[in-house]
């Protein structure tokens, strides 16, 4: 899971990069409230481009884990048709 807590941080990061920026760009029109959500809309549509990379990796490790799990479960059910 360390794909998992790499884009999580790298997600959460992003969000702070873009409220920073925000903050020092509409701090005197906008409060907290209103920066915080155009802040999570920027980076969500930023990180579709920017972390294309790291949630491509989690997809492929996510990928693998469930095939381990599927390939552990068939084998159990062919365990159980031989007895």
């Amino acid at each position: 899971m360390k794909e998992f807590a790499i884009y999580t941080g790298l997600r959460l990061a992003l969000f702070a990069a873009c409220f920073a920026v925000l903050w020092f760009a509409l701090n005197n029109w906008l409060t907290l409230f209103p920066l915080l959500l155009v802040a999570l809309i920027v980076s969500s549509i930023l990180s579709i481009f920017v972390l294309r990379a790291a949630r491509d990796r989690l997809a492929g490790t996510i990928e693998q884990r469930a095939g381990r799990i599927s390939e552990r479960i068939e084998q159990s059910r062919r365990a159980e048709d031989d007895d």
